[in-house]
């Protein structure tokens, strides 16, 4: 048999192949596996990385939709071997198999979803990948193969009005994980009664969900800050830590308090707001008024916030929040959450007290 005899057969046989000619049927479904593919990855950035999801820069967002499809790139041929679909399709009514029946191997599929991603997604590369989307979508439309599917066969079961439905409800619930997998971030991993070890536990939990930078210097177990040993890095301009001073009743802590004072200081003052938001969370957020959705967190966080160098005292979670500022000599810049020297004063003074207490 001639090569041209061949090509002939191959390209009838291509165009026998059953395809799915609904571009907008089969962008959602690929919209919804990577959604799904995020959560995954969002799981692991909240739980294990404890990266804060709220907090989360356009860079850091930018680099998760390309691991979003990097799963994919793992897992879509996994389940096109084991299903013949994904989520996405499997909702939508599609399915994909070669065209003897079997479903693709892993080889294939991974083969398959690569080249989806390189001409039809144009890599994630922003502006590119546009134009590679609307170049697929005019194939499709127009009935054309799609270069990654001419050699299976891909269907549709049907187009009943409840997919749609299904397929709303799904990317609802999806969003309603998103924002559990948020909230549940906020929540300290020790509750009820705190030994000091176990308060410990929840502000360093805190320190690395909130990036708070206290340089070369961490909370030990029981409580005390220390110098970790040197590794090559050099902190500039960090200042003394107040320690934290704990009442203990029936071994578990009752009260936590620090205490700072600056004499005669000719530099500016930081504000310790950060402190006070780490002890408060990682004590308040124990508490069995602290609930998966509570706002208790944010509304500690603004009081704190709102009264740099300022006195508060206030109430949540049945805990008492209080705080006693006093300084002379300084310029309030509160706003930008530090003090500076009045030039030409003879003497500047700083005082601050914090507790919190049951």
């Amino acid at each position: 048999m001639s090569d041209t005899t061949t090509n002939l057969i191959e390209t009838q046989l291509k165009e026998e192949l059953p395809q799915v000619f609904y571009p907008w049927r089969r962008f959602l479904a690929r919209t919804l596996d990577l959604f799904l593919y995020t959560i995954i990855w969002s799981v692991l950035l909240a739980f294990f990385l404890h990266i804060n999801l709220v907090n989360r820069s356009n860079l850091g967002n930018f680099l998760d939709s390309f691991v979003a499809i990097a799963m994919m790139l793992v897992l879509e041929p996994l389940l096109l071997h084991l299903f013949r679909t994904t989520p996405g399709k499997a909702i939508l009514g599609l399915a994909i198999e070669m065209p003897d029946g079997r479903p693709l191997s892993y080889g294939e599929g991974f083969a398959r979803t690569w080249k989806m991603i390189g001409p039809g997604m144009g890599y994630n590369i922003p502006i590119y990948n546009f134009i590679c989307l609307w170049k697929s979508y005019k194939l499709c439309g127009g009935k054309e193969t799609l270069p990654w599917d001419e050699s299976i066969s891909y269907t549709i079961k049907d187009k009943k009005w409840y997919r749609g439905v299904l397929y709303v409800a799904s990317y609802v619930t999806i969003i309603a994980v998103l924002f559990t997998i948020i909230a549940a971030q906020m929540l300290p991993p020790e509750r009820g009664d705190l030994t000091v070890a176990e308060f410990v536990e929840n502000h360093n939990y805190y320190v690395r969900l909130l990036g708070a930078d206290f340089g070369n210097q961490y909370l030990r177990e029981d409580g005390k800050w220390e110098d970790r040993k040197f590794d090559g890095t050099v902190y500039i301009g960090t200042a003394e830590i107040p320690e934290y001073h704990f009442t203990i009743e029936n071994g578990n802590v009752a009260s936590i308090s620090f205490a700072v004072e600056i004499k005669n200081n000719k530099e500016y003052v930081s504000s310790y707001d950060m402190q006070m938001i780490l002890a408060s969370l990682a004590f308040a957020g124990a508490q069995n008024d602290m609930g998966l959705f509570s706002k208790i967190p944010s509304r500690i966080e603004d009081q704190i916030r709102n009264h740099a160098f300022q006195d508060f005292r206030f109430e949540e979670a049945g805990i008492t929040f209080s705080c006693n500022t006093e300084y002379l000599g300084y310029m309030d810049a509160p706003s930008y959450y530090f003090l500076l020297p009045v030039e030409n004063t003879p003497e500047n003074y700083f005082s601050l007290d914090f507790s919190i207490s049951k």
